[in-house]
C-alpha cells in the first residue's frame, strides 16, 4: 500500500502584476481613463488630471520621490475606508463591482459601477514607478499609503510586499487623491505635439456629447489646460441630414430631419445650378408635392417640417423580434438575446465648398472639413466613457461604395453616438483589454439592431439624394409632353415620327434652290444685257417684267416653305426634349443592367455547375453500380461496405432529383413552351420541396377551386414559384426562431385563372411595402439576401403579359401578407 501523497497547490509570483498591467491596458491613455473611470464608480462629479514633468510639484502628505514628474489624479468621490483600501484597491479582480452589476444594486448616488473585472487599477503601473493614495471616505478616518511597483519584481510572494497604511491630515475632506512619481516616459507628456495627441485622444475617450455624459474630467499638463473637445449644437446645427433613435427592450425608433441645402448637395455644379434656379428661386412647394407622390414616402412617413432650418421630417419604427437574424442567449434555451435600451444621434455633413460657404463657424475650408473629418465616427460611450472601436465599426464604408447606395452614410462626414450604461446594458461585455465588446450573442444583437438602423439611413439618404434629380426628369418628361406609362419604343416611335417630314423638307428645299438659281441666272442675263443697251423699248420691260414676276413667285414660295421648314425645326427643337428623356431612361435601364450583372454571372455559374453535378452523378454512379457487380460476384457480405454503397446511390439520386428540377430553368432549355397543368405543376413542386421544409418545420398547402392550363415555359413558371417558396422559406423560419410561430405554413390556392399565395409569418415589413417589386428592395440581413426575387418574379410574369400584386388583405399583424398571381395572358386557349 503506497503512502499519501502531500497535496501541492499553484503560487502566483508578484511579477504577474506587471504582466497583467502591460497586457489589459493598452496605453497610458487608457490607464488614465481607468482610473478616472474609478472615480466615476465612487459617486464623484469630477475627476482632475495634473501632470507635472519638471520634478517641481510637491504634494503635502506623500512619501514617495518627485523626480521624474508626477502625476496627480484627484476627485471629490466616496473616498475609501480601511475595509475597502485592504479588500479593495489592494486586492486583485476582486467581485465587489461585478456583484453590485449582477444584482442590480446601484450606487449612494444611483449609478451602476463600469468596472468589474478588479484590475483597472493595474494601468498605474504603466504611468509610473511610485504611488501615493491619499483618501478619506465620508467621516472616517483620513488614510494614506504607498508603494513602489519594482518592487513586486524581486520580492517572493505578494505577502513579502508590505504597504504601511498610516492617517493623515493631508487627504482630501472627501474623496481620493492618486499621486504617480517617477514616470514610465516622461517625454511621452512633454512637447506640444505630445500635448495635442493627447488632447486628441482624451477627447475621443471621454464622450464630446453632453448628452451622454454626467462626468466631467479635467486635464492640465505643465501648467498648461487641455481643451477637451465638445461638439457644439453649433457645429451639429451645419449637418444636412440628422437620425435621433432609441432602442426600448421591445423596439427601434428613428426620427429623422433633412435640410432643403441636402437635395442639391454633391459636386454636380449643373445640378446646384438648375437647383437654385428652379427651387431657391422659383418655388419649393412643385417639388415638394412630387415627394410627398413617391411611393417611398409612404414608406418613410414623410412630412413638412415645421423648423425653420428643416426641410422635411421622416420617421420609422421596428419591433425588435422583427430584426433579421436575431441569436438566442444559448443553444440551451429559446431566449432572445436583448442587449437592452440605449440611444443616440447621428449628424451627416456636406464638405463641399458651397456648404462651407453657407456657415460662420470656420474661417477657412481646410479647418471646416479638418474638424468634421477628426470628429467623425459612430463612437459607443458607456456612461460618458468611449468603448473603442474601429473607426468604421458598422462598415458605412462598404454601404456607400455600391452603385445602389451612392447617396448613404459615409465615414468620413457622419458624427454620431451611441449611449449605453452599465445599469441597462451589462449584458454587453467589453473585452479584458478594453479594445472592444466580447463577441456574445448579445452583442451581435445589439450589431443587428445597428445594422437594420444603417439600412433605413440608406433607404432614407437614398431617396432624398435621389429626388432633385428625379424630380428634373419629371419637369423633362412633361416639357416634352411624355406619359410616364410611355415605354421607350413608344418615345422611339415619337422621335421617329418627327423626323419622317426631314426627308419631304429637303426635296422640297432642293428644289426652290434650283429655281431661285435658274431665276438669278436669268435676272442676271437681262441686267447684263440692259447695261448693253443703248435704249430701253418694249421688249426689254417685257423681259424685266417676266423676270419680277418670276421672282416674286419663287419669293412667295420661300415665304412660305421657309415657314413650313421653321415648324419643322421647331418640332425638331422639342424631339431634342424628347431624345432627353429618352436618354434618362435608358441611363435608368444602364443602371439596373449594372445591378443585375453580378447575380447573372451567378446565374451563368450554376449553369456551368448543374452540368459538372450531372457528370460527377455519372461517376458516381457508374463507380458504385462497379463497385456492388464486384461485391457480388464475390459474394461479399461486408454491411458497412454494403450501407456505404446504398449511401452513395441514395446521394447520386437526390442530386439527380436537385439538377432534373432544375434543368428547365437553365439557358439552353428556357425557350421552350409546354401545355401545363397549374395544380400538377405544384404537386411536383410541393414534393420537391416538402422533405426539406418538413426538417424546418415548415410544410405547404395546395388548394384547388379550379385548375387551369398554361402555355409557358416550365424553367420560367419554377422561377417564378421558386421564388415564391424561398422568400416565405427565410421568414417563417425567422420567426420559428424567435418562437413567434411553432410551424410554418406556406400557402398556394388556385382559383381560375390566378394563383394566391401566402404563408402564416408576420407579413411585408411596413417600410417596404409600397416598393416591394422594385429592385434591390429587401429587409434581409446584408448578405442574405439581394431584394431582387420578387422583381424578378414580375419581369417574368410581364413577359408573358402575366402579373404580381399584394392584394390588400391584413393579416393579424396588420401587414399586407396575401399575393395574387394573373396568369390571364398565359392561358393555353
Amino acid at each position: 500500500m503506497s503512502s499519501p501523497k502531500a497535496s501541492i497547490h499553484f503560487n502566483v509570483h508578484p511579477s504577474v502584476i506587471y504582466q497583467l498591467g502591460e497586457s489589459l491596458i493598452t496605453d497610458t491613455t487608457q490607464a488614465l481613463i481607468e482610473l478616472v473611470k474609478n472615480s466615476y464608480d465612487a459617486c464623484a462629479s469630477y475627476a482632475k488630471i495634473t501632470i507635472d514633468t519638471s520634478g517641481e510639484l510637491k504634494v503635502p502628505g506623500t512619501t514617495s520621490p518627485s523626480k521624474g514628474g508626477v502625476i496627480v489624479i484627484e476627485d471629490d468621490g466616496d473616498g475609501m475606508n480601511r475595509d475597502d483600501i485592504s479588500n479593495g484597491w489592494l486586492t486583485l479582480s476582486n467581485r465587489t463591482k461585478k456583484n453590485i452589476k449582477e444584482n442590480n444594486i446601484i450606487t449612494s448616488c444611483g449609478r451602476t459601477p463600469l468596472g468589474d473585472k478588479g484590475l483597472g487599477r493595474l494601468g498605474v503601473q504603466r504611468l509610473g514607478n511610485y504611488v501615493d493614495i491619499l483618501t478619506q471616505h465620508k467621516n472616517d478616518t483620513p488614510y494614506h499609503f504607498a508603494f513602489n511597483w519594482k518592487v513586486f519584481e524581486t520580492a517572493s510572494s505578494f505577502e513579502d510586499v508590505l504597504i504601511p497604511l498610516n492617517s493623515t491630515s493631508y487627504a482630501p475632506t472627501k474623496g481620493t487623491k492618486i499621486v504617480i512619481s517617477e514616470l514610465q516616459d516622461i517625454d511621452s507628456w512633454r512637447g506640444a505635439n505630445s500635448i495635442k495627441k493627447l488632447e486628441q485622444t482624451l477627447s475621443s475617450m471621454i464622450s464630446p456629447y453632453k448628452e451622454a455624459r454626467e462626468f466631467d474630467v479635467w486635464i492640465e499638463i505643465d501648467g498648461k489646460t487641455l481643451e477637451l473637445v465638445e461638439i457644439s449644437h453649433k457645429l451639429l446645427n451645419l449637418s444636412q441630414v440628422r437620425y435621433s433613435y432609441s432602442f426600448t427592450e421591445d423596439s427601434l425608433s428613428v426620427a429623422g430631419k433633412v435640410k432643403l441645402d441636402f437635395f442639391k448637395s454633391g459636386t454636380d455644379k449643373g445640378l446646384q445650378t438648375k437647383f437654385k434656379k428652379i427651387i431657391e428661386e422659383g418655388s419649393v412647394e412643385p417639388f415638394w408635392e412630387y415627394i410627398t407622390k413617391q411611393k417611398s414616402a409612404k414608406e418613410l412617413g414623410v412630412k413638412r417640417s415645421n423648423s425653420g432650418n428643416w426641410f422635411v421630417e421622416f420617421s420609422y419604427s421596428k419591433p425588435f423580434l422583427d430584426i433579421d437574424d436575431l441569436e438566442k442567449i444559448s443553444s440551451q434555451t429559446k431566449k432572445i438575446a436583448n442587449p437592452g435600451p440605449f440611444y443616440g444621434s447621428i449628424d451627416s455633413f456636406d464638405l463641399g465648398t458651397e456648404a462651407y460657404n453657407k456657415q460662420t463657424l470656420y474661417s477657412k475650408l481646410q479647418d471646416y472639413r479638418g474638424s468634421i473629418k477628426s470628429l467623425s465616427g459612430i463612437l459607443v460611450f458607456r456612461d460618458g466613457f468611449r468603448i473603442r472601436l474601429d473607426h468604421d465599426w458598422l462598415r458605412l464604408g462598404s454601404h456607400s461604395t455600391s452603385a445602389q447606395s451612392y447617396y448613404s452614410l459615409k465615414p468620413s462626414n457622419t458624427l454620431g453616438y451611441i449611449a449605453i450604461s452599465a445599469k441597462d446594458n451589462m449584458v454587453l461585455e467589453e473585452t479584458t483589454d478594453r479594445e472592444g465588446f466580447k463577441d456574445t450573442p448579445y452583442f451581435r444583437n445589439f450589431h443587428a439592431v445597428l445594422s437594420d438602423f444603417i439600412a433605413f439611413t440608406d433607404r432614407a439618404h437614398n431617396f432624398f439624394g435621389r429626388a432633385f434629380p428625379d424630380y428634373l426628369k419629371t419637369l423633362d418628361e412633361r416639357e416634352a409632353d411624355i406619359s410616364p406609362n410611355d415605354t421607350i419604343v413608344d418615345i422611339s416611335k415619337t422621335i421617329s415620327k418627327g423626323l419622317e417630314a426631314a426627308k419631304t423638307h429637303k426635296t422640297n428645299l432642293e428644289k426652290l434652290k434650283t429655281d431661285l438659281g435658274r431665276s438669278v441666272k436669268e435676272a442676271n442675263e437681262i441686267v447684263k444685257t440692259l447695261s448693253n443697251a443703248t435704249n430701253f423699248g418694249r421688249e426689254q420691260r417685257n423681259q424685266v417684267e417676266k423676270a419680277a414676276s418670276s421672282l416674286k413667285g419663287l419669293i412667295t414660295e420661300a415665304k412660305s416653305k421657309l415657314e413650313t421648314t421653321s415648324e419643322f425645326l421647331s418640332n425638331v427643337e422639342d424631339l431634342h426634349k424628347v431624345s432627353k428623356v429618352l436618354h434618362n431612361r435608358s441611363e435608368a435601364i444602364k443602371t439596373q443592367l449594372e445591378h443585375m450583372y453580378e447575380a447573372v454571372a451567378l446565374g451563368l455559374t450554376a449553369e456551368a455547375l448543374s452540368h459538372e453535378v450531372f457528370n460527377i452523378a455519372d461517376q458516381l454512379a457508374g463507380r458504385s453500380k462497379a463497385v456492388q457487380a464486384k461485391l457480388q460476384k464475390y459474394n461479399l457480405q461486408d454491411v458497412y461496405v454494403l450501407a456505404f454503397v446504398e449511401h452513395v446511390n441514395s446521394v447520386v439520386s437526390s442530386l439527380r432529383k436537385q439538377i432534373s428540377f432544375l434543368s428547365p430553368s437553365l439557358r439552353y432549355v428556357r425557350e421552350k413552351r409546354d401545355n401545363l397543368s397549374i395544380y400538377k405543376h405544384l404537386g411536383e413542386l410541393c414534393l420537391f420541396y416538402e422533405e426539406r421544409l418538413k426538417k424546418n418545420k415548415i410544410r405547404i398547402a395546395l388548394t384547388l377551386h379550379e385548375d387551369f392550363e398554361l402555355k409557358i415555359n416550365k424553367g420560367k413558371l419554377s422561377q417564378i414559384l421558386d421564388n415564391m417558396v424561398l422568400n416565405s422559406e427565410h421568414w417563417l423560419r425567422d420567426c420559428i426562431d424567435k418562437e413567434i410561430i411553432t410551424q410554418g405554413k406556406i400557402n398556394f390556392e388556385i382559383s381560375y385563372p390566378f394563383l394566391y399565395v401566402w404563408d402564416n409569418g408576420k407579413g411585408i415589413d411596413p417600410s417596404v411595402e409600397q416598393s416591394i417589386f422594385e429592385p434591390f428592395i429587401s429587409t434581409k440581413k446584408q448578405g442574405q439576401g439581394r431584394g431582387l426575387g420578387l422583381f424578378i418574379n414580375r419581369q417574368l410574369l410581364n413577359s408573358e403579359d402575366c402579373d404580381i400584386s399584394i392584394l390588400s388583405d391584413r393579416n393579424s399583424y396588420s401587414r399586407l401578407y396575401k399575393f395574387k398571381i394573373d396568369f390571364r395572358g398565359a392561358l393555353n386557349g
